[in-house]
């Protein structure tokens, strides 16, 4: 898929270095990003491995080398998160360690994410299971192109050609302007709830 000087392609694992650059950029101050780049880059080489995930990739097609920016979603928190801490823990245990042995107060954090699958779902589910968007960064310079619209709408696209019904995502209740782009995309507003002692929205798109 191609936009402009922008080409969309499958989130690979050669892309994983590059993913947690642009995480860390994005997303300041935040969980994942204090588990800092070893940890992020082993967590996006596993995730298009991953039978419960999948994503996307924008590329300058002159530089295909270099993300732009790039989207993950997953067909089911819950099973993504099973299979991250079995099959795939030994790829994960060195680096964590590491992390937890020089700050301790982040396994208490990682806990809590471990219950995040059982704490963001809307009431009243009670069909198919909605894919839900892990992670969309954008390139800081490369920002205000339309690079983050052309994702969701790849993301949207590849749902409804999976049959999934709906797309959730996650925000901070503090980030206005992340709630104002998943607005003009189609989500809306279902419901807060509090994860790390900070209250987080919860957003759905219908895609049926």
């Amino acid at each position: 898929m191609t936009g402009g000087q922008v080409t969309l392609t499958a989130l690979l694992p050669e892309h994983a270095a590059d993913a947690a650059r642009l995480h860390i950029l994005g997303q300041p101050g935040t969980f994942l990003t204090s588990l800092g780049p070893e940890v992020l880059t082993v967590l996006y080489r596993m995730l298009p491995a991953s039978a419960h995930a999948f994503g996307f990739a924008a590329v300058d097609p002159q530089r295909p080398a270099a993300l732009l920016g790039f989207v993950s979603a997953t067909t089911s928190t819950g099973a993504l998160f099973a299979e991250l801490g079995t099959r795939r823990i030994r790829a994960f245990l060195p680096p964590l360690v590491r992390r937890f042995a020089r700050n301790p107060a982040l396994a208490g954090r990682a806990a809590q994410t471990a219950l995040y699958p059982f704490m963001h779902g809307a009431p009243g589910d009670d069909g198919p299971s909605p894919a839900e968007l892990l992670s969309i960064m954008v390139e800081p310079a490369q920002r205000g192109r339309g690079i983050g619209a052309l994702l969701v709408a790849a993301l949207q696209a590849e749902c409804r050609r999976r049959a999934i019904a709906a797309l959730d995502v996650t925000v901070d209740a503090a980030n206005a302007g992340a709630q104002r782009f998943y607005g003009t995309h189609g989500f809306t507003f279902v419901r807060t709830f509090t994860l790390y002692g900070r209250e987080m929205c919860l957003y759905r798109a219908r895609l049926d």
